[in-house]
């Protein structure tokens, strides 16, 4: 994905543009994701509240990509992200799952964590995979799902 870098970020300043907004773009890969980072000001309203905003953004430009190269993981390995805010939240999730195994390590309870999107349940469960001693798993209905984290 990173060849379409340029596709990418012409895709951003046309949807901009429409916004009278010039963004600063940074593209880069991680672990097989092409990541774009838009820096602007003003951003709260375009993450919106709880990254709503962002995750329309997200959709759009991504459907945008698989219709310019015909490739529909193109849109799956694209990430979207507006001063940092995914990249932001994503580190907080890590360092939640990692606290939360030590405190499952350290005293051998299950520890529940609140309420979270597919894609929040998943960096939990990523994160909890590196660490020997616990396991993670999804646990209730519909947008009431959560990690729960216990040990092996």
């Amino acid at each position: 994905m990173m060849e379409n870098a340029e596709m990418i970020r012409e895709t951003i300043l046309k949807i901009f543009s429409f916004l009278n907004i010039e963004p600063d773009i940074t593209i880069e890969n991680i672990n097989g994701r092409t990541r774009a980072n838009v820096s602007i000001d003003e951003a709260g309203f375009f993450i919106g509240r709880d990254g709503e905003n962002l995750k329309s953004f997200q959709h759009i430009i991504s459907l945008l990509l698989i219709k310019k190269t015909g490739d529909f993981s193109a849109g799956s390995s694209f990430v979207f992200d507006i001063n940092n805010y995914q990249k932001e939240k994503e580190d907080y999730l890590i360092a939640l799952a990692k606290n939360s195994a030590n405190k499952v390590l350290e005293t051998g309870d299950t520890v529940e964590l609140g309420v979270m999107s597919a894609m929040e349940r998943k960096i939990i469960h990523l994160a909890i995979e590196q660490i020997d001693g616990v396991k993670s798993e999804s646990v209730g209905e519909g947008e009431e799902r959560r990690v729960i984290i216990k040990p092996v």
